[in-house]
């Protein structure tokens, strides 16, 4: 190649078809031109622009993938990147993929075109394949069914399904009397342990020994002494027994009683002491601890008037006119009588003389006179 040293086309200055050497340093301050140039290193042609596929390459980062955007240009991304071993980019979008896709992670179900045996899939404890199907691997206790895996519970075992829960059901259990048996020291209950919350369990020996024996009341005192109830337990006196043997009460003491039925013969073998009143207004109705009413009528008349005989089957009451001044004669009377009824066969009993008396009992219907002095 040869070059122009005068401006213009100096004819005969390039020889086409002989070798030239330029040495020196030459500035070119115009452009030139050629066919080719030749790079006589490398002993090839040099590239000339028309030849290069990119001209510009944008962005980059280390091991970036190069991708082809426009003309001669050139995208390297930073989020395409090649190690050597990795190809690593947000998402790929394949008409296949071959090889072992060991690396794959989070792949959606619904995204698989085939079913996925059990053979390819790592169990672990509780699964089995069987068959290509994966399964619960059943072990004691369990079973597994189309609708689910469940407890297996055995009839008579106390356990039962309630509101899809496991309960304890002691209903569902044999009961203690089958085949004849019953209860025995040996048997064994469970009880919760509060201190501990823990299931614990214990025999009915144990039970009765370490808790209950010491938690009810025992009896006291001899036998045949009435038990009774005292601060902390039984309690008993010797004054108060019941021999069963005899069938005989002994109450070395008073007995009190609102009412007292006798079905039988009674006996009595020390004084018998009734209840005795001495009254002085003008109207009085007899109570239920009344026996003998003594009617002082020194000042006044008195009326008795007698309780329904409805209401006192069998009852008896004596009526006195006493008069506190021995002296004085002409005391006023004493009219004993009843609302519902009569007396005997009469309204009313009239004791006009000082100190008479009459006594009267109830048949549940009226009143009769069973005995009557100085009226």
């Amino acid at each position: 190649m040869a070059y122009n040293v005068l401006k213009g086309a100096v004819e005969g200055s390039v020889d086409q078809h002989a070798d030239q050497e330029i040495s020196g340093v030459k500035i070119f301050k115009n452009t030139i031109s050629a066919s080719v140039f030749y790079d006589t290193d490398a002993a090839s042609p040099c590239a000339t622009l028309k030849d290069v596929a990119l001209t510009k390459i944008v962005g980059g980062s280390r091991n970036s993938l190069l991708t082809f955007q426009q003309s001669a240009t050139a995208h390297a991304h930073h989020n395409l990147t090649f190690d050597g071993e990795t190809l690593a980019t947000p998402c790929i979008v394949a008409g296949k993929l071959t090889g072992n896709a060991s690396g794959l992670r989070s792949i959606p179900t619904a995204k698989l075109d085939a079913r996925v045996t059990a053979e390819q899939i790592q169990t672990g404890a509780g699964l089995t394949s069987v068959r290509g199907d994966l399964q619960v691997k059943c072990a004691d206790g369990l079973s597994a069914a189309q609708d689910g895996v469940g407890i297996s519970l055995s009839q008579g075992g106390g356990l039962a399904i309630r509101n899809k829960n496991v309960v304890v059901a002691p209903s569902k259990s044999q009961p203690v009397t089958t085949n004849g048996q019953n209860l025995s020291g040996d048997d064994v209950v469970l009880v919760e342990d509060v201190s501990r919350s823990a299931l614990v369990h214990t025999t009915l020996n144990n039970l009765y020994d370490a808790y209950i024996k010491h938690r009810i009341s025992h009896a006291h005192g001899n036998i045949h002494e009435v038990q009774l109830k005292g601060k902390t337990g039984f309690s008993s006196s010797p004054k108060l027994s019941y021999n069963a043997d005899s069938h005989i009460l002994r109450v070395d003491g008073r007995v009190a009683a609102a009412g007292l039925q006798v079905d039988g013969e009674m006996k009595c073998n020390g004084a018998v002491v009734k209840n005795i009143k001495q009254i002085t207004e003008r109207a009085y109705e007899p109570d239920g601890a009344d026996y003998t009413i003594l009617c002082d009528t020194i000042d006044n008349p008195i009326d008795v008037i007698l309780p329904p005989a409805c209401n006192n089957v069998g009852r008896v009451l004596i009526i006195k006119k006493a008069n506190s001044q021995k002296y004085k004669i002409n005391s006023h009377s004493v009219k004993v009588r009843v609302h519902e009824g009569t007396i005997d066969l009469t309204d009313e009993m009239v004791l006009k003389t000082n100190y008479s008396v009459c006594s009267v009992q109830s048949d549940g219907n009226k009143w009769w006179v069973l005995n009557s002095k100085g009226n």
